[in-house]
């Protein structure tokens, strides 16, 4: 048991370059009560206060430009305007109005042979499921037709 000492034994290496560091330098290296873990959490923490201050400035900013666009909504020429549901059903029925206008620019419509082979294609498909190559012959005289077109 007692074949080892039981204090730690303090190595020294001997580098093959000549290394010169000042006094000063290595006297404080030795001082410095720093570690890279705690020069990484204080990183970390800097980090972390600038974000949180980031995120409240942001906050702060949205949150006046939210009352400010409300304020200037419910405002008309400096007036309270009195909200209303006619003027509200109002401007509903206008918007729905535009809407639907606006989708029939998007409906198209299909002859009656096109519509047909169509038709035929998805009922082969369905008939064929998993083998869809059984269908060409369907799939490709709806492409001639919607070639026509």
């Amino acid at each position: 048991m007692g074949a080892s000492t039981s204090k730690p034994e303090t190595k020294v290496f001997t580098p093959a370059a000549p290394v010169d560091f000042s006094a000063s330098f290595l006297a404080q290296l030795e001082n410095s009560t720093e570690s890279d873990y705690s020069r990484s959490q204080y990183t970390e923490k800097y980090i972390q206060e600038r974000v949180a201050a980031e995120l409240k400035k942001l906050e702060r900013e949205t949150v006046s430009k939210f009352q400010g666009t409300l304020k200037e909504s419910l405002d008309t020429d400096g007036k309270n305007a009195e909200l209303d549901v006619k003027n509200t059903n109002a401007k509903i029925e206008k918007l729905t109005k535009i809407l639907e206008a606006n989708a029939q620019f998007f409906k198209v419509e299909v002859d009656a042979n096109v519509a047909a082979a169509r038709s035929n294609v998805i009922s082969c498909l369905k008939e064929n499921k998993g083998k869809s190559l059984n269908c060409w012959e369907e799939v490709d005289e709806f492409k001639k037709l919607v070639k026509q077109v």
